[in-house]
């Protein structure tokens, strides 16, 4: 990718004048070099391709190289868009992003184009703002340039995944429906001995909204080790505790209900559990209230 041009004479609109320039080949190198390896960083997080560093810094330095080959061996200006916008960018992404396949290559160097146009632009943005200019103040802004946009895509890449494990859930008892969102969480391991099911970890909200008071009121009761007043009201949802360990607590209990139906929905996933077991916690299962059960694997994996 081309950050920097090897030039004799470039028109300053400032001046109004042809302003003489002397490009040095080591620095003109070690720019391209350093940026071109920025670039296919942000190259293999785009594509999430997991090639190592030192990959990338064979391609970096394929793509330098490609680069300072047209100031020391001069040649047609056709000649030398297609040797570093074609031949050089290719090779450079076969390399440093470990692309085999020729529409893997062709999509990386799209790609690259694309983050060279986001690092660019951020670039120049961080130089206007600052006034600097000079190499030193290049390296360091492309390296904040860098950070900012790879911090930006690790962001937007672990949205993505999160919203990948969300589900469409409906929940079913009492003739009543409760739709929400499920989370596909691997860690929740959690197994009825009693009933031999998965379970999954719901709300409280969930049965303020499926039952009526009176059996909230006596499902509170049981929870907290009390009798309840009518226990043919309880009799259909089978009320029992199982013993769970989480992050942040050793041991504890979850007053476990089955309900009618649960149906969950998504990413190619469509399946009805008869008779699900869901253990309902006192907290909300997700801080920022993007899903209201916690789905066990076994219910999708199955």
């Amino acid at each position: 990718m081309v950050f920097a041009y090897s030039s004799k004479y470039v028109f300053n609109r400032d001046r109004g004048c042809f302003v003489y320039y002397e490009v040095f080949i080591d620095v003109l190198f070690v720019m391209n070099f350093v940026m071109d390896y920025f670039l296919l960083r942000l190259t293999c997080r785009l594509l999430g391709h997991s090639a190592t560093w030192r990959r990338s810094l064979a391609g970096a330095a394929i793509g330098a190289a490609g680069i300072c080959l047209p100031a020391i061996v001069p040649a047609g200006r056709l000649l030398n868009t297609i040797l570093i916008h074609v031949v050089v960018n290719t090779i450079m992404v076969r390399f440093g992003c470990n692309l085999k396949k020729w529409r893997e290559i062709a999509q990386g160097v799209l790609v690259l184009y694309g983050a060279g146009f986001l690092l660019g632009g951020m670039l120049l943005m961080l130089q206007r703002a600052t006034g600097s200019r000079g190499v030193r103040a290049f390296f360091l802004l492309g390296t904040v340039s860098y950070m900012l946009l790879a911090a930006g895509i690790r962001v937007c890449s672990r949205a993505k995944r999160k919203r990948a494990r969300i589900y469409r859930v409906w929940l079913y008892a009492n003739g009543k429906c409760y739709e929400g969102f499920g989370l596909y969480d691997t860690g929740n391991q959690l197994w009825d001995p009693v009933c031999q099911k998965p379970v999954s970890i719901g709300d409280a909200v969930i049965l303020n909204e499926l039952f009526p008071s009176g059996v909230c009121q006596e499902l509170r009761k049981f929870g907290e080790g009390e009798k309840p007043d009518n226990d043919a009201l309880l009799c259909s949802l089978r009320p029992h505790f199982l013993p769970f360990r989480s992050v942040g607590c050793s041991r504890g209990t979850a007053l476990a209900v089955t309900l009618d139906y649960l149906c969950v929905e998504g990413h190619k996933v469509h399946k009805v559990i008869t008779r699900p077991v869901i253990a309902f916690s006192r907290e909300s299962s997700s801080i920022s209230g993007d899903y209201q059960v916690i789905l066990h694997p076994n219910l999708i994996d199955s």
